[in-house]
């Protein structure tokens, strides 16, 4: 998915038709769940075919908000992107969309990466840590690969912290010449 000046545009759009948080944040569970559906193979040929009309288009992304039983706002804000055509953005809309709304709420988002699942202290202590760097609530994403090891490897608005015992290992080998 690629992120657009469009998309930003439209994500800016919604994001300033309201001034309560937690209807900002439904919206934005809305929208990506709405992009999920769109990304989905099927329906997203459909809406890139160019023997498919726009008002078929717009008709078919009528139906998809109404059964995914979206809120009015979303809905009509579905039916304008549609209309101009930009139903293939709306994958990247949702993602400006949180970037932004998670600049306004003063977060950030985390993948932790942890060789072994992870305990709840475990995550909020290193959740804890970066906060103070980033002075951010911390929004943490976990996975899990066995092949670091131990550790933990963090990435974090574009930055990845490596702290697994994988990398410690390379970097030990590297500094005794091997």
């Amino acid at each position: 998915m690629r992120s657009s000046k469009v998309a930003k545009r439209y994500a800016r759009a919604l994001l300033g038709l309201s001034n309560d948080s937690h209807q900002l944040e439904s919206w934005g569970e809305e929208v990506e769940r709405l992009a999920r559906i769109i990304e989905m193979p099927e329906v997203d040929a459909a809406f890139a075919s160019p023997e498919v009309a726009l008002s078929a288009k717009i008709q078919a992304l009528a139906i998809i908000t109404e059964k995914a039983d979206l809120s009015f706002p979303i809905r009509s804000f579905a039916a304008v992107v549609a209309r101009h055509g930009r139903i293939q953005e709306l994958p990247a809309v949702a993602v400006a969309y949180r970037s932004m709304l998670d600049d306004l709420m003063g977060r950030a988002r985390a993948t932790m990466t942890f060789a072994v699942e992870p305990g709840q202290r475990d995550v909020e202590r290193i959740a804890n840590r970066f906060e103070q760097v980033v002075h951010k609530k911390i929004v943490p994403t976990i996975r899990v690969d066995p092949t670091l090891i131990g550790g933990v490897v963090v990435e974090l608005e574009g930055k990845t912290y490596d702290g697994s015992l994988l990398n410690q290992l390379r970097e030990a080998q590297l500094r005794l010449g091997g």
